[in-house]
C-alpha cells in the first residue's frame, strides 16, 4: 500500500476529492482490504470526525471495510479508533443520503464489529439479488430481493436480522426493510424441496 501524505492531505481537505478513489483502490481490492491498511484508521477517525455529518459517509464506509480486513493485532492496536468510527457511522445512519448508503453504513457498522459475513455481504441488498446454494443438492439459485418472489418466505431468521430491520423501519427505509425480510427469509429448493434460511447459504461464502 503506497499512499502519500499529499494524497491524504487532499482527501482530508475535501470529502469529494478524487484522492478518496485512490485511497480506496490502494486499500481494498475486490471487496477485501489489505490488513496493512489498518494503519489508516487513526487518520480516518480524525478526518471523519472533522467532516460535516453529511460529508463523512464515503470515508466511514471505507473505514468499515478496513476495520474488517484488519488482523487481530491491528484491531487491538486501533480499538479506540474503531470505536470512534463506529459511533460516527451510527450517528449518520438515520439520516443517510440514500437507501443504498443506508445499507453501506449498516454494513460498515458490522465491519467495525468484526462480522466476517455481513460486514462484506450485506450490500447484496443494494444489488437486489442473491445467489444461494441448496445445502442438500448443491444447486445454485439466483433470487430477486426487490420484488415479491413467491419462492421466498419472508422472515427475520436471526437477532441480527431483527436489529437491521428495526433500524430500517425506524429510519423510514421501507424498501430496505422489505429486502431484509427476503434476505433473511426461507426458500424451498425447486429441485429437491429442501427448505433453508437464505442468509445461511449464500453461494460461494464460507461460514466456517
Amino acid at each position: 500500500m503506497m499512499i502519500s501524505s499529499e494524497v491524504l492531505a487532499s482527501a482530508a481537505a475535501d470529502p469529494t476529492s478524487l484522492a478518496w478513489d485512490f485511497i480506496w483502490q490502494e486499500s481494498c481490492h475486490q471487496g477485501t482490504c489489505d490488513p496493512a491498511s489498518a494503519v489508516l484508521l487513526p487518520w480516518l477517525a480524525q478526518t471523519c470526525a472533522a467532516f460535516a455529518r453529511e460529508d463523512r459517509e464515503k470515508a466511514v464506509v471505507l473505514a468499515g471495510f478496513i476495520a474488517l480486513g484488519a488482523d487481530d493485532a491491528g484491531r487491538a492496536a486501533y480499538a479506540d479508533e474503531i470505536t470512534t468510527l463506529r459511533a460516527l457511522a451510527v450517528d449518520r445512519l438515520p439520516s443517510a443520503s440514500s437507501d443504498s448508503m443506508f445499507v453501506y453504513l449498516q454494513q460498515a457498522i458490522l465491519g467495525f464489529d468484526g462480522d466476517e459475513i455481513w460486514g462484506k455481504e450485506l450490500d447484496h441488498l443494494n444489488d437486489g439479488e442473491i445467489d444461494v446454494q441448496c445445502p442438500e443438492c448443491d444447486e445454485e439459485w439466483l433470487l430477486d430481493l426487490e420484488s415479491e418472489d413467491s419462492r421466498i418466505e419472508s422472515g427475520l431468521s436471526s437477532g441480527l436480522a431483527r436489529r437491521l430491520h428495526a433500524e430500517a423501519v425506524q429510519a423510514g427505509r421501507g424498501s430496505v426493510a422489505a429486502r431484509l425480510t427476503r434476505l433473511f427469509g426461507r426458500f424451498s429448493c425447486p429441485d429437491c424441496g429442501t427448505r433453508f434460511n437464505l442468509a445461511d447459504h449464500l453461494a460461494g461464502i464460507s461460514y466456517q
